[in-house]
């Protein structure tokens, strides 16, 4: 199987094909992490995972995502330090990235304002990157949650 036959098969390739425009998606997979990473790995791309369960509060969420997505030290956890540390990430390889985020919904019952802001950052550093033309951002969200976000 070669490069572009991998792409076509696998269960990213609205992602990875550019068919869906980068942003943050309700991903119905239960594909294990770690076969999702090799499949993003065989085409270049990294995978970034955030375990909702860990994430009750906003602190949880800036801890998460500092952690899973390598943040600098100067990283501010606040609202604007993790959109900006979205839309940058510059201190990684320059590559296509997915956030994986299973059990999302434990943050959108315990805190639905925080959910709110978060999916807002989300979307929007994944459109500022767009808009920079530089390799793309997607956030996968999974489980039990608010059935408004778009399906990949």
């Amino acid at each position: 199987m070669n490069r572009s036959d991998d792409l076509a098969a696998s269960r990213l390739a609205p992602v990875v094909s550019g068919a869906r425009t980068p942003g943050l998606y309700r991903w119905l997979s239960r594909a294990h992490p770690a076969a999702v990473r090799r499949e993003l790995a065989r085409i270049g791309w990294d995978l970034h995972c955030l375990d909702g369960a860990r994430i009750r509060d906003t602190a949880g969420l800036f801890d998460a995502c500092a952690d899973s997505l390598q943040f600098p030290a100067y990283f501010g956890n606040n609202w604007d330090a993790l959109q900006d540390c979205l839309g940058d990430l510059s201190w990684l390889p320059d590559r296509g990235r997915v956030v994986l985020w299973d059990r999302f919904g434990v943050l959108a019952a315990a805190d639905p304002e925080g959910w709110a802001i978060a999916r807002d950052v989300f979307e929007s550093a994944a459109k500022e990157r767009a808009a920079a033309n530089v390799p793309p951002l997607y956030t996968l969200v999974r489980g039990a949650g608010p059935g408004d976000l778009p399906v990949l």
